[in-house]
């Protein structure tokens, strides 16, 4: 049952019924408020779509929130930017939130229900996350199951460090690859993001490849919206594989098919040619 925190007016503290977390909901004023630094870019339109619903109906959810780490005067919003924004825009002065513990926030960033992340938004919120425990637990290995538990996978990191050097980086035609070699590495953060950075660095490599396989493609007159995957898929020398391989191994064969195909992208249409004439 909720019940008034002793001490502090206007304050109510719950547990949640599944794993008793105690939890705090009160009213605080907007300007103590501060959306969480890694949380993606907001949408313009779902901002005014919730003014239009607060207009009309009221502002019902509270935000999700915690404790600012290096302000205690500031609460950081885990859940509800969106939201957020659109009280901005109405001129709220004062909004309720729910103060959760500390130690669910990465958690939570990982389950956060507003709306799917694509590949890139996972990515950035990945190093993100990444990032701060490499500034505060160095000392962590990078396999630590706090830090599985708040990365939903291994390659999103190395994506998001892609992503930093070349918005155009391709990564969910890289992910199925990605999927099967880049996984969390049993040595501490410091020596584990220098890994990352190389296998980045590959990732981009093979991208840089891939598009101007695909450039000359266009220009044989046979683009078609898979050609990406496509040829990421002819380049694959363990696509049939399914047990985890090396990542080093796999990217450095890809790279040299890769290369050969820039040298000759009909290789690559003769090759599906043959496939589509073995699966009739």
């Amino acid at each position: 049952m909720p019940r008034k925190r002793k001490g502090q007016a206007g304050e109510i503290t719950f547990k949640d019924p599944y794993k008793g977390h105690e939890m705090i909901v009160r009213m605080v004023p907007i300007d103590r408020l501060e959306v969480i630094r890694h949380q993606r870019k907001p949408s313009t339109y779902h901002v005014k779509h919730l003014v239009n619903s607060i207009e009309r109906i009221g502002f019902l959810v509270p935000l999700i929130v915690v404790n600012h780490p290096e302000d205690k005067d500031k609460l950081l919003i885990i859940d509800g930017q969106h939201r957020f924004l659109a009280a901005q825009e109405l001129g709220i002065k004062e909004l309720p939130v729910i103060v959760v513990p500390d130690k669910l926030a990465q958690l939570m960033m990982n389950f956060n229900i507003e709306k799917e992340l694509n590949i890139r938004e996972k990515a950035y919120v990945a190093i993100a996350v990444y990032r701060g425990y490499l500034e505060e637990k160095p000392e962590m290995l990078e396999s630590d199951p706090e830090i599985v538990d708040s990365i939903e996978q291994a390659y999103y990191v190395t994506l998001g460090v892609g992503y930093e050097k070349a918005e155009k980086l391709s990564g969910s035609a890289f992910e199925p690859i990605l999927k099967k070699c880049d996984f969390f590495l049993d040595v501490k953060l410091p020596e584990a993001f220098e890994i990352r950075e190389k296998r980045a660095e590959k990732v981009l490599i093979a991208n840089g490849l891939v598009r101007d396989i695909a450039q000359k493609i266009k220009e044989m007159g046979r683009w078609h919206p898979y050609l990406y995957a496509q040829i990421i898929s002819w380049a694959n020398p363990y696509k049939r594989k399914r047990l985890p391989t090396e990542f080093d191994e796999l990217f450095d064969e890809i790279i040299n098919n890769l290369q050969q195909a820039s040298e000759n992208p009909q290789i690559i249409l003769s090759a599906t040619l043959e496939e589509e004439e073995f699966s009739l």
